[in-house]
C-alpha cells in the first residue's frame, strides 16, 4: 500500500514537471517569437527610413541640378543681351559714360555666367551637357568678342558689315543655346527615370 502511494506521489511529481516543462517551452517559444516579430519590425523600419532618407537626398540633388541649369540658361541670355545693348550702343553714338556703363554690365554678365557654368558642370556628369555648354561658352565669347572689338575701335571695317556678322554670332548663340536647353532637359529627365530605363550619358 505503501509502495502504490508512492508510486502514485511519483506520477504526480512527474506529471507536475512535465506540465512544467511544457509552460516553459512555450514561454521560451512565444518570448523567441516576440523578438523575432520586434527584430523583424525594427528592420522594416530602419529600411524605411533608409529609403526615406535617400528619397529625400535624390530629391535634393535633382533641385540643385535644375536650379543649376536654369541659371546658366539665364545667365547665357543675359551675357547675350549685354553684348547686343553695348554694340547697339557703338553704333548708334551713345555717349561715353553711358557707354561705358554699359560696358562694366556686359562684363559682369560675363563672369555671372562663368561662375554659373562652373557650378552646373559640378552638378552634372552627363557629357552631352558638358560639351553644349562649352560649345554655348565658345559661342557667347565669339560674340563678346565682336562686341568688345567694337567698343575698343579695332577689328571692324564699318558698322554695315559688321552689324552683319554680329547677328550672325548672335543666331549661332541661339542655336547652341536650343541644343544646351535640349541637353538639360534630357538629363533631368534621366535623373527622375526609373532603375533600368535608362542613365545618364557618360561615355
Amino acid at each position: 500500500m505503501v509502495k502504490a502511494w508512492l508510486r502514485d506521489e511519483d506520477a504526480g511529481m512527474s506529471s507536475e514537471l512535465l506540465t512544467g516543462a511544457v509552460g516553459l517551452l512555450g514561454a521560451v517559444l512565444g518570448a523567441a517569437g516576440a523578438v523575432w516579430a520586434g527584430s523583424v519590425t525594427a528592420k522594416s523600419q530602419r529600411q524605411q527610413t533608409q529609403d526615406q532618407l535617400e528619397a529625400t537626398q535624390m530629391r535634393w540633388v535633382l533641385d540643385t541640378k535644375r536650379d543649376a541649369y536654369m541659371r546658366l540658361l539665364t545667365r547665357a541670355s543675359m551675357w547675350q543681351s549685354a553684348s547686343w545693348e553695348l554694340f547697339n550702343s557703338l553704333r548708334n553714338d551713345v555717349d561715353e559714360e553711358e557707354r561705358t556703363e554699359i560696358h562694366r554690365r556686359k562684363n559682369g554678365c560675363w563672369q555671372e555666367f562663368a561662375a554659373t557654368s562652373t557650378a552646373a558642370m559640378v552638378f552634372t556628369t552627363d557629357t552631352d551637357v558638358q560639351a553644349a555648354t562649352r560649345r554655348m561658352q565658345a559661342a557667347l565669347l565669339a560674340l563678346d568678342r565682336l562686341s568688345e572689338d567694337r567698343y575698343r575701335r579695332t577689328g571692324h571695317d564699318g558698322r554695315a558689315g559688321s552689324a552683319e556678322v554680329f547677328r550672325a554670332r548672335s543666331r549661332e548663340c541661339e542655336v547652341v543655346a536650343a541644343s544646351l536647353a535640349g541637353r538639360i532637359e534630357a538629363a533631368l529627365n534621366l535623373s527622375v527615370a526609373p532603375p533600368g530605363t535608362g542613365a545618364p550619358n557618360t561615355r
